[in-house]
């Protein structure tokens, strides 16, 4: 039974009804698929990604994420900041309707980020503590900080400060209504999502398509034989295992990208043996990166050695070489921790994530070479979410890190009082840093600042960082408009198809 209810939301769509994606689709549709189920989409309280990458199509905030890493204009239509860098002034953008048919107002706006400012609220409003006030001057929106944050603006484009109708405030987990090209008009759990064009949308030229159907397959075998057989028309992220079935194959396109992302082993820094320095290095000693990538990714990936993707391009630095593979230095690490024949310890490993578990497997038989016998254990990953990203409770797990714009909100998941800081890491310096960071107006010296970051992070092992694996979307050829961003959204919108 669909978790959306239609009742009381009025939706100015025209919408052609398809029976199933059993059928073939007719050229004003597409047939989306994606491996997991979102954790709602409330912005405020959703943490998964699946959830973000489909909000990105129906909810908007002030500014967002082009496909180039730059920020441009959405519901603002211009912004300005102040000479101290403390105030921030939005226009916004005139006659933009919510999908429930109300126009947008300034208040809309101060009310849905009042909240996202609030930590009583959101535990996102940690990445916004500095905000000092919000208020709205016409059709303009204020904010001022306490401090100048060069972060600031990257934050806005993100899943938690898009704006919503504050009278469906109560239902957006299930109900979400936004100002986005898209209107979610029914989600079958575990099954699939049905997108349709919002009549209303503020940009007359999007989106090209009238419905999407974001359809739920966990397998990837079952995703490309979906593919070939028509029933599916796009996989965005594409498992790499199963590239070479798919690549060459006539009349399909394979495009690939970084994908940004930060691919880890997480280590609770918290629980022994993982709190000695020692154990943490040897681990990192005892792993090869390269075959990880050779056999998890295919070879589609890039090896990384702390928490920035080369993507992040200026702001990386290349750490790789701070532990190469060196099994005899990390037996020779681990007894000098008190551990000459090693340990045992628990892997969890996300179950909808086939990349994640293929990695977690060469590094359990890795670091078996070294004396550490780790236990697999596959977690479904709503559990995955709870036991490990909420409470905390796990010794090591196999992840990634979505990529941000800026480098701040992808290393402030480490300082000490983060809630986002699953690896219980805590580190005077680093925390110290990390406030500079923000403060810092002259760009070459923030750069300096968060590369010192990035090699505390190594220094420290604080994880075992693997690579940031290429992001491989696969669709026939005929299937165009489809664009990579730096960022973890689908962009919907543009899709079209070649006539």
């Amino acid at each position: 039974m669909s978790r959306f209810l239609r009742t009381g939301i009025v939706l100015a769509i025209s919408l052609t009804l398809i029976a199933g994606c059993s059928e073939p689709q007719t050229r004003d549709s597409v047939v989306v698929a994606i491996p997991t189920d979102p954790d709602g989409f409330h912005p405020h309280h959703s943490v998964a990604a699946a959830s973000a990458e489909i909000a990105f199509n129906i909810y908007e905030g002030l500014v967002k994420a082009a496909p180039d890493g730059s920020i441009v204009p959405a519901l603002a239509e211009e912004w300005s900041v102040s000479a101290d860098g403390l105030e921030y002034t939005f226009t916004l953008r005139r006659g933009v309707k919510f999908h429930n048919g109300r126009e947008m107002t300034p208040d809309d706006v101060v009310y849905c980020l009042s909240r996202l400012f609030d930590p009583e609220v959101t535990s996102k409003a940690a990445d916004f503590a500095g905000v000092k006030g919000i208020r709205a001057q016409g059709d303009r929106i204020i904010i001022t900080l306490h401090r100048p944050d060069a972060a600031f603006l990257a934050l806005l484009t993100e899943f938690g400060a898009v704006i919503y109708p504050p009278e469906n405030e109560e239902n957006l987990s299930t109900q979400p209504v936004g100002t986005g090209p898209f209107v979610l008009t029914d989600w079958q759990p575990n099954d699939q999502l049905t997108l349709v064009k919002f009549e209303q949308y503020w940009n007359p030229e999007l989106p090209r398509l009238k419905q999407v159907i974001l359809k739920i397959i966990p397998e990837p075998a079952a995703m490309v034989n979906s593919l070939f057989t028509g029933h599916v028309d796009l996989i965005p992220r594409l498992e790499p295992d199963y590239l070479h079935q798919v690549e060459g194959k006539d009349g399909f396109a394979v495009l690939a990208a970084p994908m940004n992302l930060v691919q880890l082993l997480i280590i609770n820094n918290a629980v022994a043996p993982f709190d000695d320095l020692r154990v943490r290095q040897a681990m990192n000693y005892a792993v090869n990166r390269e075959e990880i990538i050779q056999g998890a990714a295919w070879g589609k990936g890039t090896p990384i050695g702390s928490n920035l993707s080369p993507a992040m391009d200026i702001w990386y630095t290349d750490l790789t070489d701070m532990y190469p593979y060196d099994p005899q230095r990390a037996k020779e690490l681990l007894a000098e921790a008190g551990y000459p024949d090693g340990f045992s310890a628990t892997l969890h490993l996300p179950a909808p994530y086939p990349l994640h578990r293929g990695a977690g497997e060469i590094l359990a038989d890795q670091l078996a070479r070294v004396g550490i016998d780790l236990k697999i254990r596959v977690i479904e990953w709503g559990a995955w979410l709870e036991q490990i990203y909420t409470n905390r409770d796990f010794e090591l797990t196999v992840v990634g890190f979505t990529g941000r714009l800026d480098p701040h909100t992808m290393l402030n998941r480490y300082q000490s009082d983060s809630r986002r800081n699953t690896s219980n890491f805590s580190n005077a310096e680093y925390d110290e840093l990390l406030d500079q960071g923000l403060l810092e107006a002259d760009p070459a010296k923030r750069v300096e600042i968060y590369r010192r970051l990035q090699t505390i992070l190594a220094r420290e092992a604080v994880n075992i960082f693997i690579m940031d694996p290429n992001q491989l979307a696969v669709m026939p050829e005929k299937l165009k408009g489809w664009r990579n961003y730096p960022v973890y959204v689908l962009d919907l919108a543009a899709l079209e198809w070649e006539k």
